[in-house]
């Protein structure tokens, strides 16, 4: 995927992942995330105007993030990128919609008898495993996050004109102040693009999901593994016609994975065509 990213980087195309992680005034966070990106980027030498087609949305559509000289990341200072519907969200009416979302998210998971711990950000609320590996029933989490869209689009208390994504995150559930519609939105207002100029690649564009809403602003792909990430994007590099975009896609493995269920079968018919 690294090399993939890098070549449509260079091939003048923004490149953004946006995401529900939010990290404020932490970048290094999201540094550790692309550390194959940006370790690459470092041993080229990749130029400024290259590395600063990247970004990062952060919190659904709450931070952004950069790459700075250096190959690291910066935070972009709000007032230089937010949107005016942003702009017109109130600090005070934020606290009171995560309050409200974090007493029914308890409510919610104390009906289930859940084992969870509850974390309250800036601008989120959410909860997951209080153990490590252990795996919360698929059906559990989707009755959390539905339930908790209702009540926070119907009660009496919840503040007018905060938009908010109620989403199972398959191993946890979270509420963020916004969603992934706003954040895009945003960033194409940042960057002087265009809504047709946009796709957006997600996996999760269920009612419970946090990437349906950016069918609104943009053209959309629904991936379900990397595997399928990459296998759009080696299209993407097709399409772009220059030779080195060609190159990039045509060198790119085919084939299972070594080590995957897929690759011991594959390995197993090869054997037993060669006896």
């Amino acid at each position: 995927i690294v090399e993939a990213l890098l070549q449509l980087l260079h091939s003048g195309i923004f490149v953004a992942v946006v995401t529900a992680a939010g990290y404020p005034g932490k970048p290094d966070r999201y540094a550790a995330r692309f550390k194959g990106l940006l370790q690459k980027m470092k041993e080229r030498q990749t130029s400024k105007e290259v590395y600063e087609r990247f970004y990062c949305v952060g919190g659904e559509c709450n931070y952004l993030f950069r790459i700075k000289e250096g190959y690291t990341m910066e935070q972009v200072p709000l007032e230089q990128w937010q949107s005016e519907l942003m702009r017109s969200w109130r600090t005070e009416d934020i606290d009171r919609l995560l309050t409200l979302a974090d007493e029914n998210l308890r409510a919610a998971c104390a009906r289930h008898r859940l084992d969870v711990q509850f974390l309250r950000k800036e601008r989120a609320v959410g909860c997951y495993p209080t153990q490590a590996g252990v795996r919360i029933a698929y059906e559990t989490l989707e009755d959390v996050a539905l339930t908790l869209q209702d009540l926070l689009q119907t009660h009496p208390e919840a503040p007018k004109g905060i938009p908010f994504c109620a989403f199972n995150g398959n191993r946890d559930v979270w509420v963020d102040i916004g969603d992934k519609r706003i954040g895009i939105e945003a960033l194409q207002q940042f960057l002087g693009v265009e809504q047709s100029q946009t796709c957006h690649l997600g996996d999760r564009f269920t009612s419970t999901g946090n990437d349906s809403r950016a069918r609104s602003v943009a053209m959309t792909v629904w991936v379900t593994n990397p595997l399928e990430t990459e296998q759009y994007l080696e299209i993407f590099l097709s399409e772009l016609g220059t030779e080195d975009a060609k190159a990039c896609a045509a060198s790119r493995p085919t084939g299972p994975r070594q080590g995957t269920v897929e690759w011991e079968k594959a390995q197993v018919v090869q054997k037993n065509t060669a006896s």
